[in-house]
């Protein structure tokens, strides 16, 4: 695994190169281009304001959009980049039977250019922030880190079910019936205090959920205690340390797994 490692520090350059095609196709023949990424959010911002400035009054919770926001677009990251990268192999029968470069480069760069649009999006966001005079809190430093974790756990997934779905095309219909019930199993439209008032006892099988534990950290970084109140008690330290192993247990097996099946990709395309 050390030698896949070496060789893929020796195609940066292509990695790199691979990941600015995903963005230029993603707005292939598009007017706007870019600006998608920023318009997008405004948009999202604009709606769930003024939504939520009706359907939340009395609820308890200020600027729920603002809570809102702080788990969906780090969920959106997530679900892009797998639904992005689970076919990136296949799509490609030309690179894989053809040249020779590391495979993984193809999943890794859909989780790249996704980690671009969610930089660009979270910049809009908190422009929003600034002008409503959203008070940030000390932990909002925790930012690099959080994503760090997303990115891990994120990469973990994209190199598995990309190699997966080549031997088992089923795999790429699955990503996208899974992801839509795990949205549900995540803390997004709701809180974890709705949630543990039906849950109980039960919610501590619900954080063996890795993206509840990592929408929760968003969530916690942005809008923060000074607005959580009692919901700030849900970032369980166990829950935090449990995500991190398993991400980075994730992406140690997913990158095995991966480089062991890449020998067969040939043929199966």
């Amino acid at each position: 695994m050390i030698e896949k490692l070496k060789d893929l520090w020796v195609h940066r350059e292509l990695l790199w190169n691979m990941t600015v095609k995903e963005l230029k196709v993603k707005y292939k023949r598009s007017v706007l281009g870019f600006v998608w990424s920023f318009i997008t959010p405004m948009i999202m911002l604009a709606v769930f304001s003024l939504v939520f400035a009706i359907l939340a009054r009395g609820g308890g919770m200020s600027w729920f959009a603002v809570y809102l926001m702080s788990g969906l677009l780090p969920w959106l990251f997530f679900v892009s980049s797998l639904t992005q990268s689970v076919g990136s192999v296949v799509s490609n029968p030309g690179l894989v039977k053809k040249v020779y470069f590391p495979r993984e480069v193809l999943p890794i760069a859909a989780v790249g250019a996704n980690i671009f649009h969610f930089l660009m999006q979270m910049l809009v966001f908190f422009g929003f922030l600034i002008i409503i005079r959203w008070h940030f809190s000390i932990y909002l430093l925790l930012f690099p880190v959080v994503l760090l974790l997303e990115i891990v756990f994120a990469l973990g997934m994209a190199l598995f079910v990309s190699a997966a779905n080549v031997y088992l095309r089923d795999v790429q219909h699955f990503v996208e019936v899974a992801t839509m019930a795990w949205f549900w199993l995540t803390p997004i439209v709701y809180t974890m205090g709705t949630l543990t008032s039906v849950a109980g006892r039960y919610t501590s099988l619900y954080l063996l959920n890795p993206m509840a534990n990592i929408v929760l950290l968003w969530q916690y970084i942005i809008y923060n205690p000074y607005h959580y109140g009692p919901e700030a008690a849900y970032v369980a330290p166990w829950g935090i340390i449990y995500t991190v192993v398993l991400s980075l247990f994730l992406l140690f097996t997913s990158y095995y797994y991966f480089t062991r099946s890449e020998r067969g990709f040939a043929e199966q395309i």
